[in-house]
C-alpha cells in the first residue's frame, strides 16, 4: 500500500543546506573559502542550531569540512565526487523499484499511473520536479522498510540541487525514463524497472554535473578513473535480492 501524500514540512537546517548549496552551485563559494556562520544566521534570521545541523549533513556530503571546529570551509570536490553520490543514490533507488515490480501492488501502480500522466503532461519545470520527486518517494515507501528508507532520505540536499541545474536539459528525457520505469514494474520485470531508475538517476546526475563543469562550479572527472557501467550497477542490485 502507498502512504498518503503529506504535507511537507521545511526544517531550518534544510533552509540552510539550499542556501549553501545554491552559493557552492552558482559559483559564489569556491572551494576552499570560509563560510561566515555569522553572516549565515543574520542573512536567515535563524539560530546557530539550523546552522549547525545544515553543515553536519553538508559535511556528511562530503562539501563542508569543519576542522577541529575553527570553522567551516567548503571541501575540494569535483565532478568525481558528485558521481560517487549519484551512483549511490542509483544504487539504492534500483533496488526499491526492484521490489516494487516483484510485488505489483495495484495501488502503488495506480498511484503511479496517476503521477506518471501528469509528468507527461506538465511542461513547467518546477512542476515537473515536484511530480518527478512524488513518483520515487510512492516508490521508495512501497520498496524499502525504514532502515533503507532513512538512508535515501540523506542525499536530500546535494543531488536534487544538482539534478536541478541541468534539468532544463534533462526533462523531456527524463519523462521517457519515467514512462519505462512504470511500464516495467507494471509487466513486473524487475530488472528492467531498476535499469530504467538507475539510468534516469545517472541521466539527470549527468546533466547537472556537465552543467555545472560548463560553468567552472566543478573540475572535470579524471579519466582514470571512469564511472561504473549501468551493467555493473544492475549486478550489485541484483545479488542483494539474490
Amino acid at each position: 500500500m502507498t502512504e498518503p501524500r503529506r504535507r511537507v514540512i521545511v526544517k531550518a537546517s534544510d533552509v540552510v543546506v539550499d542556501y549553501i548549496l545554491e552559493l557552492l552551485l552558482t559559483g559564489k563559494l569556491r572551494v576552499g573559502d570560509r563560510i561566515d556562520l555569522d553572516a549565515l544566521a543574520s542573512e536567515l534570521e535563524l539560530s546557530r542550531v539550523p546552522i549547525r545541523e545544515a553543515l553536519a549533513q553538508l559535511e556528511r556530503d562530503g562539501i563542508v569540512t569543519t576542522p577541529h571546529h575553527r570553522g567551516a570551509y567548503v571541501s575540494a570536490f569535483d565532478a568525481g565526487t558528485v558521481r560517487e553520490a549519484v551512483e549511490l543514490y542509483a544504487l539504492l533507488n534500483g533496488l526499491t523499484t526492484t521490489r516494487v515490480a516483484e510485488r505489483r501492488d495495484k495501488d502503488v501502480i495506480r498511484a503511479l499511473e496517476q503521477l506518471q500522466s501528469t509528468i507527461a503532461a506538465t511542461g513547467e519545470l518546477a512542476e515537473f520536479e515536484t511530480l518527478a520527486r512524488e513518483f520515487r518517494r510512492v516508490i521508495n515507501v512501497a520498496g524499502s522498510g525504514p532502515h533503507l528508507r532513512a538512508l535515501i532520505r540523506t542525499f536530500r540536499g546535494l543531488l536534487p540541487a544538482v539534478s536541478r541545474i541541468g534539468m532544463p536539459r534533462a526533462m523531456e528525457k527524463e519523462k521517457e525514463y519515467i514512462a519505462q520505469e512504470l511500464a516495467a514494474i507494471r509487466r513486473g520485470s524487475a530488472a528492467a524497472a531498476a535499469r530504467a531508475a538507475v539510468e534516469h538517476i545517472r541521466y539527470s546526475g549527468q546533466c547537472g554535473i556537465e552543467e555545472l563543469v560548463r560553468t567552472g562550479v566543478l573540475t572535470a572527472e579524471d579519466q582514470a578513473t571512469a564511472p561504473a557501467s549501468t551493467a555493473h550497477l544492475l549486478r550489485i542490485i541484483s545479488s542483494f535480492e539474490a
